[in-house]
């Protein structure tokens, strides 16, 4: 097979030639008869028609392809979907006697994906000046995903990083015309262009529907955080969440205004989150976040807050999901929380100094109704941590501290936990609760095949708390679908699994997987239904395995009091085949003895 000029190739005139003739390809090159290692090298370097899913066009050469050099750079080359670069690709068939089996399966069948995506039709349009809330946004988004036809609806506002996101997902063409941040963007994919525009015309009329139900309740919305502070005199918490360009301003008006400042936006400097919090400080106010996914506030829920007992415990957290497991664990247990508050982060960062949790040490020493200080985090800084922990036994109240990762030494007078199950139950024990052991799952439950864990959580403490006791070293993989690179300009996966739901689907691609490890998180926030949302994404991935198992082990972070249920949500988890655990630590402990082929009971 010579080597052709790869500026000259011409475009595949059917969807089926590119896949069988890359095939043909990996078969002559098992049988020794390829050896055009330069024409992929040649592929993958070239700056025209292949690219990353950042946008940025795949430069680095390949000078001795083989399955694993290859394999990266072709898979992230692949997607925004382009057929020239298949047919680029196609160059590089024969260069199979140097890739094995297993990687040649997988371009395979990225290719024919490929060719699924590029053979459905796209319908969008802009609404000029139209700001919806991003919740109202996913929501209608998620009813339009319900139409026969429909692979993906995407509604964002125009700022740079909702336009980004769409051309990043080939679901916003070239010609579509300029948007600013006040503008709308609405984009479908679908099998057949009447489907597609019927999905937008839905889509249009959902907005519009909410838009007719927010008039209906305030006749003339604030502009401003200020302007919303003068409207309610007893008004003492700000809640912001906007794009990460504005919140700063956003909060620094709140804080004029004499609020406190619950912060959910990501994409805050650390600059500004110190000089908010210092400002806070001075003004006795205080600054939840940024990226401050839940607080609990004189019973009150903040963001993704579950619904808990009141009680003598008071919990700090520099970790959203960390701060809900051990709030609803604490429920669990027969326990009560007086406060839960949220600090951010990077709050034990060095650079922020535990500005917040100081403050939040502070204020829960005052209050009669705490018994007992929790503090959890990621890992902190150790002079940070430090810090924060001698205030909080200088407050002569009980110190429960679980700081992940955290190896330095610790103050006389705290007792530390390794798990945030562990953090809950000795909270509780020192309130004079009863804490019994959590039930593990049934032994007939656990079989399985070895393999790897997957692990594909909402969030970020959860996350980091499983791969630490999983382990293993770099077969077992995790991904936080929380973080600011999945959640920029995009909904959180807690209230939005979609993106998560795709690479449950992507499972199925990877033979090495033997187990997938969720978290599944309610509360008043969270999606409405999150175990039904897995249900279309583990048939799928099921179905398309075949023959080689996939054991589902989740864990649910909630109560008996979340609008979504416990047991409810439990209950459709087993009925889709998952192995349901009490917490986040047994959990881990479930997917690893499964993947190790021992019984986990």
């Amino acid at each position: 097979m010579p080597l052709i000029a790869l500026g000259a190739q011409p475009e595949p005139e059917s969807v089926a030639d590119p896949v069988k003739e890359l095939h043909r390809g990996f078969v002559r090159g098992r049988s020794g008869q390829g050896f055009h290692r330069q024409a992929i090298s040649d592929t993958v370097r070239k700056p025209s028609g292949i690219h990353n899913p950042l946008g940025d066009p795949i430069s680095d050469p390949v000078e001795n392809p083989t399955s694993q050099s290859l394999d990266q750079p072709l898979h992230l080359s692949l997607p925004p979907w382009s057929r020239i670069g298949v047919a680029r690709l196609v160059i590089g068939a024969d260069l199979a006697y140097h890739v094995d089996v297993h990687c040649a399966t997988r371009l395979l069948t990225t290719l024919q994906k490929g060719f699924r995506r590029s053979s459905v039709k796209l319908a969008w349009t802009v609404r000029r000046n139209s700001y919806f809330d991003s919740i109202d946004l996913m929501r209608v988004a998620e009813q339009a995903r319900q139409l026969a036809g429909v692979t993906e609806v995407a509604v964002v506002m125009g700022t740079p990083p909702g336009r980004s996101m769409l051309t990043e997902a080939g679901m916003w063409p070239a010609e579509a015309p300029e948007a600013g941040p006040s503008d709308l963007l609405i984009s479908v994919r679908a099998s057949t262009d009447t489907v597609a525009n019927r999905a937008l015309a839905c889509v249009e009329e959902l907005l519009s529907a909410s838009r007719d139900t927010e008039s209906a309740r305030v006749d003339v919305p604030p502009r401003t955080t200020i302007s919303a502070a003068r409207g309610s005199r007893a008004t003492n918490v700000a809640l912001i969440a906007v794009p990460g360009a504005y919140a700063a301003i956003d909060a620094h008006q709140a804080l004029s205004a004499g609020l406190n400042v619950f912060l959910f936006s990501d994409g805050v400097s650390v600059d500004d989150e110190v000089a908010l919090k210092r400002r806070a400080g001075a003004r006795g106010l205080l600054v939840m976040g940024p990226e401050c996914g839940t607080s609990i506030i004189n019973g009150v829920g903040l963001g993704f807050a579950n619904r808990v007992r009141r009680g003598p415990i008071g919990v700090i957290g520099a970790s959203g999901t960390g701060l809900q497991e051990v709030t609803t664990l604490i429920h669990r247990f027969g326990g009560g929380v007086s406060h839960a508050i949220g600090t951010g982060g990077r709050d034990l960062h060095a650079a922020v100094g535990g500005l917040t949790t100081l403050q939040a040490v502070g204020a829960l020493a005052a209050d009669v109704d705490t018994r007992v200080l929790l503090i959890v985090s990621k890992p902190p800084s150790p002079a940070v941590a430090d810090a924060v922990l001698r205030a909080a036994v200088a407050t002569r109240k009980p110190v429960v501290a679980c700081l992940l990762g955290y190896e330095g030494a610790t103050p006389t007078g705290v007792r530390t936990a390794t798990t945030l199950e562990e953090a809950a139950t000795t909270a509780v024990g020192l309130v004079g609760g009863a804490v019994g052991a959590l039930a593990r799952p049934p032994r007939t439950l656990t079989g399985g095949a070895r393999g790897a864990v997957l692990g594909l959580y909402a969030g970020g403490t959860l996350c980091d708390e499983a791969r630490r006791i999983v382990g293993g070293g770099a077969a077992h993989r995790f991904v936080d679908f929380g973080s600011e690179e999945y959640t920029r300009g995009r909904p959180h996966p807690i209230i939005d699994p979609s993106r998560r739901n795709a690479a449950i689907v992507g499972t199925a691609d990877d033979p090495t997987v033997s187990v997938l490890l969720l978290d599944l998180v309610l509360g008043d926030c969270a999606h409405a239904d999150p175990a039904g949302a897995l249900r279309p994404a583990l048939a799928e991935a099921r179905a398309r395995r075949g023959r080689l198992e996939l054991a589902v082990v989740a864990h649910v972070v909630g109560t008996d009091q979340d609008p979504q249920g416990l047991e409810r949500q439990e209950k459709s988890l087993r009925e889709l085949g998952a192995i349901v655990c009490a917490s986040n630590r047994i959990a881990a402990e479930t997917a690893r003895a499964i993947a190790e082929g021992r019984d986990a009971a």
